[in-house]
């Protein structure tokens, strides 16, 4: 659709993953914030501590894990996508890639693709162990 609108180059490709990025994200935020546990918020605002004080110590440390997590992945999704979107002429890492390869550059191409799978692979360990350690 953006290709549409905007011609294909880099901001068709910005204007995609940022508007899927924004609703998947919003919903991840928001199945975070429903399966929070308020007891200790509920517990201190009745021992009488001031709001904000009570929000810190015990809301951010159950959200904070969940949205580093929930960012990470879509920062890896989105990875993803951007070689995609480079073989279909929006940009992103597939432009050169494809540039690469049509021009049988393939030590360029294999350093692209080790790059990218380095990236997605080095990504998914961060938020694998962000997901652990939420548990």
């Amino acid at each position: 659709m953006w290709i549409r609108v905007t011609g294909p180059g880099p901001f068709a490709g910005v204007l995609t993953l940022s508007l899927c990025s924004v609703g998947l994200l919003a919903k991840r935020f928001l199945i975070a914030i429903d399966t929070m546990d308020l007891k200790p918020f509920l517990a201190g605002r009745a021992m009488g501590n001031r709001f904000l004080p009570n929000l810190r110590w015990t809301v951010l440390p159950q959200l904070l894990p969940r949205y580093g997590s929930a960012i990470l992945y879509r920062f890896d999704i989105n990875l993803r996508d951007a070689a995609i979107l480079g073989f279909v002429g929006a940009g992103g890492i597939g432009t050169p890639l494809i540039r690469a390869m049509t021009l049988y550059e393939w030590q360029a191409a294999g350093a692209l693709l080790w790059g990218l799978i380095f990236l997605v692979t080095l990504v998914e360990i961060v938020s694998e162990r962000l997901r652990k350690d939420r548990k």
